[in-house]
């Protein structure tokens, strides 16, 4: 399968729940569906020095209604539920130290769910979680910051690594800046995550 095509093929299982009874965005007001026809296609690029290899790694992007106008506030609450969901990408090995995969900025169909207005759907944040051993190592980037700043550089501790006791909570990550960081930099291993449009 052709890396373009990847994206497509994560999000078959939900285009057919889409068809449907939808995608739950966690506010019962309204129910998300696939955009039949996205065309704002992007690439997210990891890489990670790890001590050995991932026994699974994959891309989650979160997506959230961003214009908040469309969504009701919350009777006594005074608090808005915002419409959001979240879909896995599949990644491909590119070398020992780089995966990538491809997502759809416009994967969610605009919508007007509370009759105050189309409600616009956009990507805002992309993570990794790499998985070895059973230890979970996530690494997150803002979609806006990853677009104008790219990579988003994080640390993980190499004696982490197979370490079991981290099974329940996952591995701690820690920013190049860190005090552990930069004084026992040996002692740590570097992950990255960037993102940018895709060529056709």
């Amino acid at each position: 399968m052709k890396l373009h095509h990847l994206a497509a093929a994560a999000l078959l299982p939900l285009a057919a729940a889409g068809c449907s009874k939808g995608i739950d965005v966690g506010n019962d007001g309204a129910t998300g569906h696939l955009n039949p026809h996205p065309v704002k296609r992007y690439e997210v690029i990891a890489t990670s020095h790890a001590p050995g290899p991932w026994d699974a790694i994959h891309a989650y992007i979160n997506y959230e209604v961003v214009n908040t106008k469309c969504v009701p506030m919350i009777p006594f609450i005074g608090e808005q539920q915002l419409p959001n969901t979240g879909f896995h990408v599949p990644m491909t090995r590119v070398d020992d130290h780089t995966w990538k995969g491809y997502f759809y900025r416009d994967a969610l169909q605009d919508e007007d769910y509370f009759k105050l207005g189309v409600c616009h759907w956009d990507a805002t944040s992309v993570g990794i979680s790499a998985i070895a051993k059973e230890v979970r190592f996530n690494w997150v980037g803002m979609l806006q910051d990853l677009l104008h700043d790219s990579p988003e550089v994080r640390y993980f501790k190499k004696s982490v690594y197979g370490d079991r006791s981290f099974v329940p909570y996952g591995a701690p990550d820690l920013d190049p800046a860190d005090d552990e960081v930069l004084k026992h930099k040996d002692a740590y291993f570097p992950v990255t995550i960037a993102v940018k449009e895709a060529k056709p």
